[in-house]
């Protein structure tokens, strides 16, 4: 490596340290580049941030274009606001906890699950959705190995023509090997289609589902890296001649957890017909 390459990576290393140093000197600091590097995570630009305010929080956009800016303008208020906006952890605005994504993780109560998606669906009753299921790239079930995200999407207008989705997680530290986390996807994935719900599944780098996992990235970060494609839904309404006995004895312990929770599920139900979205 030459003298100037040594030189620059030394001054970045610098560089990445001195930023962390100030974030704990200056929690202020910290708390307005995280708000702002939020909403660009989300595809929302600075500069764009003030369209969105209500009236009675408006700032100009020069206020969103550095966090030292923006860290004497910021306020409960406008942080509630944001963390509603954005379907994002209020105190991990705050930077007081290291889950930034609002989590609705109902294990092994599938009612739980079909409460609060009911709920979403009265709550948004005409937008796009879809439950994503993403697993490690490489691994299969039920054989692989590793994370096993649940990951639920509205999307609504965004601005000038573009798409703006808010996510949830509704699983927390799933893992494909664990028989038990199966069976639950089995059954949330019958819980979704039978409120009309899409179900799609992606493969992700191993890495970024650790990552997301332990609340070092964002969900929309993560999504740009998908690899691949798989249908989850063949878990529960398999295609003519691709039963296997490792799948049925999953949809008999999904059934249990149906069962306990009070919930009957018709066969028509898990047609593959009932799994288009109902709102769309």
């Amino acid at each position: 490596m030459s003298i100037v390459g040594e030189a620059t990576g030394v001054i970045g290393l610098l560089g990445k340290a001195w930023n962390l140093l100030r974030d704990r000197l200056d929690p202020a600091h910290a708390q307005a580049k995280r708000l702002v590097e939020t909403f660009e995570a989300y595809g929302i630009a600075r500069q764009q941030i003030p369209r969105l305010l209500p009236p009675e929080l408006k700032l100009p956009n020069a206020a969103f274009s550095t966090p030292d800016k923006l860290k004497d303008k910021v306020t409960h208020e406008l942080l509630d606001w944001a963390a509603d906006h954005l379907a994002i952890s209020r105190s991990w605005l705050d930077n007081v906890d290291e889950m930034p994504h609002l989590m609705e993780d109902h294990y092994k109560a599938p009612v739980g699950y079909r409460d609060w998606l009911a709920k979403r669906l009265e709550l948004a009753p005409n937008v796009p959705r879809y439950l994503a299921v993403w697993k490690p790239l490489g691994q299969e079930i039920p054989s692989g190995h590793g994370p096993l995200c649940l990951i639920y999407e509205e999307t609504t207008d965004g601005l000038d023509g573009t798409e703006f989705t808010r996510y949830w997680q509704l699983s927390n530290h799933w893992n494909l090997h664990h028989a038990p986390c199966l069976e639950n996807l089995l059954a949330v994935i019958a819980v979704t289609r039978s409120l009309g719900i899409l179900v799609l599944g992606s493969d992700i780098p191993i890495g970024l589902l650790q990552q997301l996992e332990a609340g070092k990235k964002l969900i929309p970060d993560v999504l740009k890296r998908q690899c691949g494609k798989w249908h989850p839904e063949d878990l529960i309404d398999p295609l003519p001649g691709q039963d296997t006995k490792w799948r049925q004895e999953l949809w008999s312990g999904a059934q249990g957890y149906l069962e306990d929770s009070g919930i009957v599920i018709s066969n028509l139900e898990l047609d593959r017909s009932a799994a288009e979205p109902a709102e769309q």
